[in-house]
C-alpha cells in the first residue's frame, strides 16, 4: 500500500505563530470596529439623525471577517502553493471577491432575522463595493506582499550534489528482499523497531532500525532531521524557517518534513559553502 509522505504534523489551531497572529487580527479588528462605530456616532451628531449601535454594527461586519479570510490566506502562503505573480494575483483577488460575497451573504441572513429583513443581498453587495473595495484592496494586496517580503530571507533553496557511499541496499520485509537505489531513497522514519524506506510514492517496510540504516548508508549521503526521520541530502529542495525554532524542509518529490530544532544547526552546516561545498541560491 502507498501513502503520501507527509511527516509534518498540522499546527493550524496550536502553533505559537498561529495564536500570535490571531490575538493580533483579532485587535486590530476590534480597534477598528471600535473607531468607526464612534466615527458614525458622530457623523449621527453633526448631520441631526438618530444614532443606531445595532445598524452601525451590521455594516462593520466586514472587518470581523477578516480574521478567518486572512487566516486562510496565511495557510494558503504558508503552503508555497500560490507562487509567482500571477497566482499571487489570484490569490488576492479570489480573496477580495469571496470576502465581498460572503460578508453580502452573511449581512443578508443577520438582518433576515434581527432587522426584519430592513437590507436585501443587492444592498450590502453595493454598500461593501462602494465603500469597502479599497480597503479590501489595500489589507489584501499588503497582507500578501508583506509576507512575501518577510518571508525572502528565511526561505533557501539547495542544490547539493551528494553521492552515496553505498549505491544499493537490499529492502529485508519478511520473504522478499528488494534491491533499491540509495540515491532513489528520499526519507527514511521509524517505525520501531523497524523503519519505512520512502522512495517516491512508495514506502517499504524494513527490518532494522533508524540508527543501524543510519550508520550503514552515511552520515554524508543522510542527515537526521528529527528523533525518527532521516532524509537524503541530495532530495533536498529547501528549508524555511517557522520562527520558533523549528524548519519545514520540502524534498524534491514536494512533500515536506519537520526538521526540528535540536538537529537544525547541523542541518544547515551541511549546505554551508565552507563546510560541504554546496550551493546556496536565496529565493530573493
Amino acid at each position: 500500500m502507498t501513502h503520501p509522505i507527509l511527516n509534518i504534523k498540522t499546527e493550524w489551531n496550536f502553533a505559537p505563530e498561529i495564536r500570535k497572529m490571531l490575538m493580533l487580527l483579532s485587535g486590530a479588528v476590534l480597534l477598528v470596529v471600535g473607531l468607526t462605530i464612534f466615527q458614525d456616532f458622530l457623523e449621527s451628531k453633526r448631520n441631526g439623525y438618530r444614532f443606531y449601535f445595532s445598524e452601525s454594527l451590521l455594516f462593520k461586519t466586514v472587518w470581523f471577517l477578516y480574521i478567518p479570510m486572512l487566516m486562510i490566506v496565511y495557510k494558503k502562503l504558508k503552503s508555497n502553493t500560490f507562487t509567482g505573480l500571477s497566482k499571487t494575483t489570484f490569490l488576492i483577488v479570489s480573496a477580495i471577491i469571496l470576502h465581498i460575497f460572503i460578508l453580502s451573504g452573511i449581512a443578508t441572513v443577520i438582518s433576515f432575522f434581527f432587522f426584519r429583513g430592513q437590507y436585501d443581498l443587492f444592498k450590502f453587495l453595493s454598500y461593501t463595493i462602494t465603500h469597502d473595495f479599497y480597503t479590501l484592496v489595500i489589507i489584501y494586496t499588503g497582507f500578501v506582499w508583506g509576507f512575501r517580503l518577510i518571508s525572502i530571507p528565511q526561505q533557501t533553496n539547495v542544490s547539493p550534489e551528494i553521492k552515496p557511499t553505498q549505491p544499493a541496499i537490499v529492502i529485508n520485509n519478511g520473504k522478499d528482499n528488494v534491491i533499491i537505489q540509495v540515491e532513489d531513497i528520499l526519507q527514511i522514519t521509524s517505525a520501531t523497531p523497524y523503519v519505512f524506506i520512502h522512495i517516491n510514492d512508495k514506502k517499504h517496510l524494513h527490518s532494522e532500525t533508524l540508527k543501524s540504516m543510519h550508520e550503514k548508508l552515511g552520515s554524508e549521503t543522510f542527515v537526521r532531521v528529527h528523533k525518527s526521520t532521516l532524509v537524503n541530502l541530495s532530495k533536498v529542495s529547501s528549508f524555511k524557517s517557522r520562527l520558533n525554532g523549528d524548519y519545514d524542509v520540502q524534498l524534491t518529490d514536494g512533500n515536506t518534513v519537520r526538521l526540528s530544532r535540536t538537529y537544525s544547526a547541523e542541518f544547515k552546516k551541511r549546505f554551508h559553502p565552507e563546510s560541504s561545498g554546496h550551493d546556496i541560491n536565496s529565493s530573493g
